[in-house]
């Protein structure tokens, strides 16, 4: 498995997967098993590996190349752009095929943004139908150290079929202009093209739309555009970074933001392969659909329970906001099922969920619900609506897609659902 580990490590070779809705994901998806019936058949190189021809040539990150096949009308490559390729490579010290696609007449994509610093620079040397052989020092020829053994120098043949263009990286992506807009939490906005729509997007509105994303030095971390794949979905689903870009904008509008790279997280964990500094994104809403329903506005004290509110013995904080009728004084057993209408937030104000969306109650079982729910909802009675502050630990313990931290919920019970009843 040698060949196939440092295949991977120098050329990233990846095929698209499906991105997330809160958090649009990089294509990180390997060849396959190509790889290991590819890497035993022996091919002769075109030249001597270990001696470049005297006409190479050489540039100054000590990359050495030399082109087989010229096309300078073809459609040139660029630094985040995904090429299909048919290629081979050797080891330079001893002229091992250590990989080629040749018997499987199958060219292979190639995601430079996934690629060795090497390979980024030499495909950015070729155009579509162009074919050379590259020297790659050892220096720049991994995205990352072998785990075993020590960098060695690598040399390929390679041949460009097809190009996917990625989005055009900004002139400014490192730093926002004079005249960018501030949002509330920081993140600056310069609208890249005006929409048509009259009204900013709300949190709860569900939006389509588009976005992609690069660090400080133009390396595109993620993207929709290149893959062709719209995001579905309402603001408050994503990120909280995300939704304030979404909700600065209105339909088709093109917004170009700069946020710090701590403030785009995927479940409260950093986005992979995304150092610290600023990210541009820029995001298109394609389209929005108004909600039919709004959920209630976030509370005032949805920070920290106040003084005198009451705590449950497992450590729910509660107060009534409006007590039932009394017609039924029963309270829901542990074993019963409830009907209820509902928001949560989390303590800084941010909705994640409201059956009033939705527009109608919701029935669960208080054995399947975050343990604060279990404690909390058997001191209510039918008619009672009681905002809980639930601890991290009664709710969703840190899990990765789950809101963090202390929930607040406002409930509304409507009805005791005995067991079987349902």
């Amino acid at each position: 498995m040698r060949g196939f580990t440092i295949l991977f490590l120098l050329l990233g070779v990846v095929a698209c997967q499906r991105s997330r809705d809160d958090q649009p994901q990089a294509t990180t998806s390997s060849v396959g098993s190509g790889v290991a019936r590819a890497r035993t058949q022996q091919v002769t190189p075109p030249f001597d590996v270990k001696a470049p021809p005297a006409d190479a040539t050489k540039t100054a990150s000590g990359l050495v190349y030399k082109k087989l096949v010229a096309n300078a009308t073809g459609l040139p490559i660029k630094r985040n752009d995904t090429v299909l390729i048919n290629y081979t490579g050797w080891r330079q010290s001893t002229g091992e095929t250590f990989f080629t696609n040749r018997s499987s007449g199958q060219p292979l994509p190639l995601n430079l943004t996934q690629a060795a610093p090497g390979f980024v620079e030499a495909m950015q040397l070729l155009h579509k139908g162009e074919k050379a052989v590259l020297w790659v020092p050892a220096a720049i020829g991994y995205k990352a150290p072998p785990a075993q053994g020590t960098p060695e120098a690598l040399v390929y043949e390679v041949e460009v079929v097809d190009i996917t263009p990625a989005p055009a990286i900004p002139d400014n992506v490192a730093k926002p202009p004079d005249n960018a807009v501030a949002l509330p939490s920081g993140t600056k906005l310069v609208v890249v093209r005006p929409g048509t729509g009259k009204d900013k997007v709300r949190q709860f509105d569900t939006v389509t739309f588009n976005y992609t994303a690069w660090d400080g030095d133009g390396r595109m971390i993620d993207t929709t555009e290149q893959r062709n794949r719209t995001v579905t979905a309402p603001p408050y689903k994503q990120s909280a970074a995300m939704s304030e870009m979404l909700t600065a904008l209105v339909a088709g509008e093109r917004g170009r933001f700069w946020v710090d790279s701590e403030k785009m997280t995927n479940g409260g964990k950093p986005l992979p392969g995304v150092q610290k500094g600023v990210l541009c994104y820029e995001v298109e809403i394609v389209s929005a659909v108004k909600a039919e329903h709004e959920p209630p506005p976030s509370p005032p004290d949805v920070a920290k329970p106040p003084d005198g509110v009451k705590k449950s013995p497992k450590g729910v904080f509660y107060r009534v906001l409006q007590a039932g009728s009394g017609k039924d004084p029963r309270h829901p057993a542990p074993t019963d099922s409830v009907k209820v209408h509902y928001t949560g937030w989390t303590t800084d104000g941010r909705m994640f969920d409201s059956s009033m969306l939705r527009g109608e109650p919701a029935t669960f079982g208080l054995q399947g619900v975050v343990a604060g729910w279990t404690d909390g909802i058997p001191m209510m009675t039918v008619g009672d609506r009681v905002r809980f502050w639930i601890p991290e630990a009664l709710a969703y313990k840190g899990a990765p897609g789950k809101p963090a931290g202390m929930l607040v919920f406002d409930v509304e019970l409507l009805e005791i659902v005995a067991p079987n009843a349902h």
